[in-house]
């Protein structure tokens, strides 16, 4: 019996430090998976913020209402970092009606290609502008509620200029 508690004493401090450390552990690993700061954008009128959160070199947006409560979330992670899209430039529409932001391939696929998509509020959807003009070649441009940019025409080298009235996703 003498021996059995002199044990259970012995081990139940590894068992602790055995936790700990693995605690430890898990907090480095999770914290090196997410290299940048989360950037906030929040819209001209102030009742809503999008987040860029920042995993590895992909991302995810969320769309919260001012009092932080999630209202829609875009998420362009991948499991193995690699097949997934980063965010690259984000803004709001002067009116706050629409978050427009462009992404661009985690693992180098398609350097040409600039996703773009845009949430809108009233919606409260996200849209792909790839899947409305086709394949978008460049960064954009906005003016009000109208977005600029170009996309492919027959192929990557021959852009087209496009402009898009955002008012029918109002």
């Amino acid at each position: 019996m003498n021996s059995r508690r002199r044990v259970n004493s012995i081990v139940r401090p590894l068992e602790n430090m055995f936790m700990q450390a693995l605690l430890i552990l898990f907090m480095l690993v999770n914290g090196a998976v997410t290299f940048g700061q989360t950037k906030s954008f929040v819209s001209p009128h102030k009742g809503i913020r999008a987040q860029i959160v920042p995993v590895g070199s992909e991302s995810r947006v969320d769309i919260r209402s001012s009092s932080g409560v999630l209202l829609r979330r875009k998420d362009f992670t991948s499991r193995d970092q690699n097949h997934g899209e980063g965010v690259d430039h984000a803004e709001w529409t002067s009116d706050g009606r629409f978050f427009v932001f462009t992404t661009s391939s985690s693992g180098g696929h398609q350097p040409w290609h600039m996703a773009t998509y845009f949430y809108s509020l009233r919606r409260n959807r996200f849209y792909s502008v790839d899947a409305i003009v086709g394949a978008v070649l460049s960064d954009f441009a906005l003016h009000g509620d109208l977005l600029s940019t170009t996309h492919m025409g027959i192929n990557a080298d021959d852009p087209k200029p496009v402009t898009l009235s955002l008012k029918r996703w109002r």
